[in-house]
């Protein structure tokens, strides 16, 4: 072997290295997961790597720069966050004011043409799990104690349109996971539909039968 190639050779597995230990470092005693022999996370990363983001930030920092400031990303990984997050990676910054994301939650549908859009209850599941506190991210019911609703009156219409009156029904396979058949609610449906049918606003599946027209 040339003295060139194994000079090259070095400076590639020490790359690797290099790389390898920032990724699959530990940070509060949980490794993300990546390949040192390939120099790759796992062929599924990109669909579930937003779990590993909100467990331990510092980690993706580590290799990808900074998740904040578009100038500062990329990071011995040369992948910047922002070639997929344009908008950032975190939560915009008025994200506490319950009436953005409570809005974004509730009242836009899930896009699945944008899998980084901030719309619909199937996204805030993403990180925050699938009965909003058992996910990796804080619970919402931190804030909110009868998440994922605001506090009452919920079934009735309020000058802020907080109510369920206001929610995307294209959200319905959310409320599903606790209000199919009816359950947990005081309004049950009057009629059962055929089996297999997709959770709705208004048939039968949740709570009404019938189109209910907004105030």
């Amino acid at each position: 072997m040339s003295k060139v190639k194994w000079m090259a050779g070095s400076c590639l597995a020490m790359a690797l290295a290099v790389l390898a230990l920032g990724c699959s470092g530990s940070a509060a005693g949980k490794a993300t997961p990546f390949s040192e022999a390939t120099g790759h996370h796992p062929s599924n990363w990109i669909q579930v790597h937003y779990a590993g983001y909100a467990a331990t930030p510092d980690q993706c920092r580590s290799c990808h720069g900074s998740t904040s400031d578009p100038a500062q990303a990329g990071g011995i990984a040369k992948v910047s966050c922002f070639s997929c997050h344009p908008k950032g990676v975190d939560h915009p910054s008025n994200w506490a004011d319950p009436l953005q994301h409570g809005r974004m939650g509730a009242q836009l549908a899930p896009n699945p043409t944008d899998a980084f859009a901030m719309a619909g209850f199937a996204r805030c599941a993403k990180c925050h799990g699938s009965t909003f506190d058992n996910g990796p991210a804080i619970s919402c019911k931190s804030c909110h104690t009868k998440a994922p609703h605001p506090d009452k009156p919920w079934l009735s219409t309020t000058l802020l349109k907080s109510n369920h009156v206001e929610t995307d029904s294209a959200n319905a396979p959310e409320c599903a996971k606790c209000h199919n058949a009816g359950a947990n609610s005081s309004m049950k449906p009057l009629a059962t539909p055929p089996a297999g049918t997709a959770p709705g606003c208004f048939n039968n599946t949740l709570c009404h039968g019938t189109s209910i027209p907004k105030p």
